[in-house]
């Protein structure tokens, strides 16, 4: 994974995967501590004990498709080569926490991406599955929020909506990023 953009698809894929109805993306930058938390909770069928002992294992997998899960230990691996560290929780029938916090002052940290991109691809492909994608920097946050903008009559799902959606988006986390630091390497 190149992008924390990526680590976004590939950690959503999972609590889709776990038949996740509601999906929370938060990603919260602590100016004054150099650090981002990147969180990802979902309402799924959540994970055994012994599963999630063995979660970091690239070698270790639930799905049929393929041998190998290397989804968490790349994230693992991003953000513990920034100085950061992952943690998730879960627990079965309640659902799972990834929480991914990586150093913002180092040039090991990942470059966002195509965050808007990548939330959008999301909430179109799952259209049964209400997403709250939270951006946070300092006192400032914006709060994407599926239910609320279905609630207002915006069709997630039609084709003419994805350049507006996509730039209702670009522009309100343009606005949080000048509130960053000059010294992030976040971009």
């Amino acid at each position: 994974m190149v992008t924390l953009g990526m680590h976004m698809i590939d950690i959503v894929q999972n609590a889709i995967l776990a038949q996740a109805g509601q999906i929370t993306i938060t990603l919260e930058e602590r100016v004054a501590d150099a650090l981002l938390l990147f969180r990802v909770e979902d309402d799924g069928s959540g994970m055994d004990h012994r599963s999630l002992e063995r979660l970091t294992d690239p070698f270790f997998t639930t799905r049929t498709t393929r041998r190998m899960g290397l989804g968490i230990p790349f994230l693992k691996m991003t953000c513990e080569q920034t100085g950061g560290s992952l943690r998730v929780t879960s627990a079965e029938g309640k659902g799972t926490t990834v929480e991914a916090l990586f150093r913002t002052d180092t040039p090991d940290c990942l470059p966002l991406g195509d965050l808007e991109g990548s939330l959008l691809l999301l909430v179109m492909a799952n259209p049964a599955i209400r997403f709250r994608f939270n951006y946070l920097v300092g006192k400032e946050a914006f709060l994407f929020d599926t239910d609320a903008l279905r609630e207002q009559g915006i069709d997630l799902q039609h084709p003419q909506m994805l350049i507006p959606v996509k730039s209702y988006i670009r522009e309100n986390l343009e606005l949080l990023w000048r509130q960053r630091a000059p010294e992030s390497y976040l971009c």
